[in-house]
């Protein structure tokens, strides 16, 4: 029997330095995470035998679990309830959450089971062009695993690469944390040091222990385009006939991945359990169905999981339990078009490359400083991590321009420098965090430094 495995993952982008969450924020909550949160309650009732993986973003945890982010949610919530625009169930379920505490429901969807929840690496980047070097290989793996585990309790057993983006070696990084999986995509894992006995349809295992599993653009790219995806349909626009639009799109998807789980490429051999992975981002779903319905159609998609008996549904996790071992290899590098080498045109990577030599010289001398120096340093490596965003790429609400996610970059390098020249001078009494949500506020330098 072949194994589906699906990855959903939440991202947003911080707000500006020193900035609150802002109506982006909210707009999101509404429109995209809260429904969809709803959806996976929903599935962690009734699974089961089946699991799914959650990746969160380090960045989307800091805004979920910071009061004033919340409070904006749910004033934006109770305002689109009064006026007819949403859902009052929605308010309902938020309210019983806690009071919108998302990362509750996300802890005890992860001790049940039935959604493993990992983080993506600790910023939205494009992690080829940067993380040849050890410090920031090991900061953006090892900074998230462990920011992770605070918040949610638990030791997450992956991590997800945003755009999946892929540097060969950065597996060490993630063994170093006791990190067990990682996905790349299906041509990066077809392109590297062996080629697979089953093809894409079981994992490799990387010289470090760490699995990586191939990422089939299919069924999901078709299925979720914006211009011909399902949430084309005109059904979706009338609430009479959108359940049956929801319904026949999720058994469409459903049959088309169980398809693709057991079409055995020619030369291959079959793996014992051949395995599917199907990525899905909480935006790309609002970006297909730009008049709503991309909710419940992944709820539809997540009761025929619970209830699949052509394929098992797994989490990456559970599927290396029942099969530890596979073929010894390492997936290629990720190509990544202008993305790779200078995001919107600009010099950013390779400034970001220049301030991390003096990242590396601070860490490196971390055990001679005293409290407010190591907070400092602990403060670059901050602010040198979201300089390394380019998520202001991503289809959110109120959609970050280029120039003004450059311009936040250079803001954060700029700070970075302040710091550095505090630091050099002795002068880093009285230095504070800016305001905003608190992002990786328990920031360990040994972590990045590979202690």
């Amino acid at each position: 029997m072949p194994c589906l495995a699906l990855v959903l993952e939440f991202h947003h982008p911080l707000p500006a330095p020193g900035r609150d969450a802002g109506p982006d924020w909210a707009a999101a909550g509404v429109e995209v995470d809260w429904p969809l949160l709803r959806a996976l309650d929903g599935f962690a009732e009734r699974a089961g035998d089946a699991s799914i993986t959650l990746a969160v973003s380090p960045s989307w945890t800091a805004l979920a679990a910071d009061p004033t982010a919340r409070t904006l949610m749910r004033r934006e919530l109770e305002r689109r309830v009064q006026q007819g625009r949403a859902d009052r169930g929605l308010l309902r379920f938020f309210a019983a959450a806690r009071g919108g505490d998302a990362l509750d429901l996300l802890r005890r969807w992860n001790a049940s089971g039935a959604i493993d929840v990992i983080p993506t690496t600790a910023t939205h980047t494009w992690l080829p062009s940067l993380a040849s070097d050890p410090i920031v290989a090991r900061a953006q793996v090892g900074l998230a695993a462990r920011d992770h585990a605070r918040r949610f309790e638990a030791r997450p057993s992956g991590v997800w690469l945003p755009f999946l983006g892929y540097p060969p070696g950065l597996e060490s990084a993630m063994a170093e944390q006791g990190l067990r999986s990682f996905g790349v995509a299906a041509d990066v894992f077809l392109r590297g040091t062996i080629l697979p006995p089953g093809r894409t349809l079981a994992p490799m295992v990387t010289p470090s222990g760490v699995a990586a599993f191939a990422v089939s653009p299919q069924p999901a790219a078709q299925a979720l385009d914006p211009h011909s995806g399902y949430g084309q349909d005109p059904r979706y626009a009338d609430p009479d006939h959108a359940p049956r639009a929801a319904f026949d799109h999720a058994r469409h998807f459903f049959d088309r991945w169980v398809e693709q789980a057991e079409a055995l490429p020619p030369g291959a051999e079959a793996p014992a359990e051949p395995i599917a992975v199907a990525a899905i981002s909480a935006h790309d779903l609002a970006r297909a169905w730009p008049r709503g319905g991309g909710d419940a159609w992944l709820g539809r998609l997540l009761e025929l999981l619970a209830g699949a008996e052509s394929a098992r549904v797994s989490s990456l996790d559970r599927y290396l339990s029942r099969n530890p071992t596979g073929p010894l290899g390492r997936p290629g590098v990720s190509v990544g078009g202008v993305l790779a080498a200078r995001p919107g045109g600009s010099d950013l990577f390779d400034r970001c490359r220049a301030a991390t030599d003096l990242m590396t010289f601070a860490i490196e001398r971390r055990r001679g400083l005293n409290g407010p120096e190591r907070e400092n340093v602990a403060e670059m490596l901050r602010c040198l991590l979201r300089a390394q965003q380019v998520d202001w790429t991503y289809p959110v609400q109120g959609r970050i321009e280029p120039d003004v996610g450059l311009r936040r970059g250079g803001e954060h390098l700029a700070r970075f420098y302040e710091l550095a020249a505090a630091l050099m001078a002795g002068r880093c009494e009285g230095i504070r965090r800016p305001r905003g949500p608190a992002f990786l506020p328990d920031l360990d330098l040994d972590v990045a430094a590979g202690g």
